[in-house]
């Protein structure tokens, strides 16, 4: 076997624009008060970023002033390190893991100051505040540009894979150690602080190497497979929570995409699905045998999903979505298309609007937003607010996994397109109800509208109808021909685009794919003899809704 000995760099070969984060007034020192003292010295631009603010740093209450006494104390540490750039956000010390939007407070001082190398705490360090730190960063850094990350440890020895001697620069740290007085009057965090750094050199024989710090150098588009295999030894060794929704006491949620021949769209999904500031259990995608290499490339770079190959690609999305369902284990199911982006609070937002709704709403659709999409859309759409629908947004919504099971998922015969709304009945039937949240957002890469094409219009067409067979009541099929063709077909695009179909966006744009769709006439013929065919099998199926959400696939 190799020896596994980190090496050592050169501080002065590190870049020169630095972004400290720190869970307290005073981490920014214990964690990496040396490199920040060589960093001091080589002229680097340095900011530290303290998420607490320290409040509960006086067990002892000796100090009616603790949160301005670790704060002068932080700036004193600093001006002895040779910098003065601080940012004190004075979160409340003991509870960083309940700020739902602490990935994105830090997102926003990535953005802003733009750091080319990041210090931060590593996950495998114990406080509370510092693992949940850890989290928000390896969040925020997800979706930014690809930086230098080098992870420290405080109150744990992180597994460091750099070395940097810090011999020449100990009377700094020693000196900025020393500022924190309220500290030290409960630890010898001098004496603490000298050992480990003495530690590190356990391995090294130069004689004049006296004291090192250690990190573990982590790029940002790595973190996230690092903290997922870190957690799992974490929660081996000490019981740690192995998601951030257990820490929180959220439940288990499971992605579940289907996907064919779009790597390079749902790669970027799964990238999006990685910087969730509330991570996912378990993602799922079941790959309908695409011959574009998404299977591979997805083993390839995305070694914690659970990839299933189907022997075939003559399955239909509805029966690779049920595979999926079928594999998850988490207590909530992420219903997402293959083409879709999340943003990074997606999961996070989605999973407390369900738990805030009663037990009876089986699903929360996100509001989509689509290339094309006019902002009279989405303003009309934002305008409806919440409401209970009789249909979801199969690109990107959240389901009870029970509820999904109990309605028997979807129903495999329509294929394609317009099972959302099937399914939804189902659940209705059942006494559940659908919420549509427009509050939460989900881009979609796909331009706004139904798809053109032969295969976009017959599955739309004829699936409407056979779910419609199946669900509407007596009165509204009798009078749906009608309402098809004065509420939909002439329709026009004007007021597609001002919000007339909101809740119905199936039927967007099916009277100019109807015009432009070559041979349109003959399609719809098809579809009209499929749904005479499949007649019997609706009838047989048939259980009028009688909720009060329920709706014809309209408007």
């Amino acid at each position: 076997m190799k020896a596994l000995y980190p090496p050592f760099l050169p501080p002065r070969d590190l870049p020169k624009r630095v972004l400290v984060v720190a869970p307290h007034p005073d981490d920014e020192v214990f964690g990496c008060g040396g490199m920040l003292a060589w960093h001091g010295r080589l002229g680097a631009t340095v900011r530290i970023l303290v998420l607490s603010d320290g409040a509960a740093g006086d067990p002892g209450h000796r100090d009616e002033r603790i949160v301005e006494t670790r704060r002068r104390e932080s700036r004193a540490a600093g001006a002895v390190l040779g910098f003065s750039d601080y940012r004190f956000l004075d979160l409340c010390d003991g509870h960083l893991g309940t700020v739902v939007d602490l990935h994105a407070r830090i997102a926003r001082e990535l953005e802003e100051f733009q750091p080319e190398l990041v210090y931060g705490p590593s996950p495998q360090e114990l406080h509370p505040d510092h693992r949940a730190t850890s989290r928000a960063l390896i969040a925020a850094l997800a979706r930014g540009p690809r930086r230098r990350v080098f992870l420290y440890g405080v109150n744990a020895q992180v597994t460091a894979n750099v070395l940097f001697d810090t011999t020449a620069v100990r009377a700094l740290k020693l000196a900025a150690v020393q500022c924190f007085e309220s500290q030290i009057a409960y630890h010898d965090l001098v004496a603490k602080g000298t050992a480990v750094d003495i530690s590190r050199t356990v391995n090294v024989e130069d004689a004049g190497v006296v004291y090192m710090e250690g990190y573990a150098e982590v790029w940002s588009d790595e973190l996230s497979a690092y903290e997922r295999e870190l957690t799992a030894v974490q929660a081996r060794v000490l019981g740690a929570e192995r998601t951030s929704a257990e820490a929180l006491g959220l439940p288990r949620a499971s992605a579940v995409i289907s996907t064919w021949n779009k790597c390079a769209v749902v790669c970027e999904n799964l990238r999006s699905i990685r910087a969730q500031s509330l991570p996912f259990a378990e993602v799922i995608v079941v790959d309908n045998a695409s011959h574009d290499g998404t299977a591979e490339r997805i083993a390839r770079e995305f070694p914690e999903v659970r990839l299933i190959v189907m022997p075939h690609s003559a399955y239909g999305a509805c029966e690779t979505f049920n595979v999926g369902f079928a594999s998850a284990t988490g207590e909530l199911v992420a219903i997402l298309d293959d083409d879709v982006v999340l943003p990074p609070s997606w999961l996070e937002q989605a999973t407390l609007r369900l738990l805030g709704e009663p037990k009876t709403t089986a699903v929360v659709s996100t509001e989509t937003i689509e290339p094309g999409m006019p902002p009279e859309y989405i303003a009309a759409s934002k305008a409806k607010g919440r409401r209970y629908m009789s249909t979801f947004r199969g690109c990107g919504s959240l389901a009870r996994r029970a509820a999904l099971a109990q309605a028997g998922y979807y129903d495999e015969r329509l294929f394609i397109y317009g099972n959302e709304r099937d399914l939804t009945c189902r659940l209705l039937n059942l006494g559940y109800r659908v919420l549509q949240d427009p509050e939460i957002e989900i881009h979609h890469m796909t331009p706004f509208g139904i798809q053109m094409g032969k295969r976009s219009l017959y599955y739309h067409a004829r699936n409407a109808w056979l779910t419609m067979l199946k669900y509407a009541p007596l009165e509204d099929l009798l009078r749906l021909p009608f309402l098809v063709v004065s509420q939909v077909l002439l329709r026009g695009e004007r007021s597609e685009a001002a919000g007339a179909a909101t809740d119905a966006t199936g039927t967007i744009g099916i009277g100019k794919s109807i015009r432009e769709t070559p041979g349109a006439a003959w399609i719809l013929c098809k579809a009209a003899l499929s749904v005479l065919w499949n007649a019997p099998y609706c009838l047989k199926h048939r259980q009028p809704v009688k909720a009060p959400d329920f709706q014809l696939p309209l408007g």
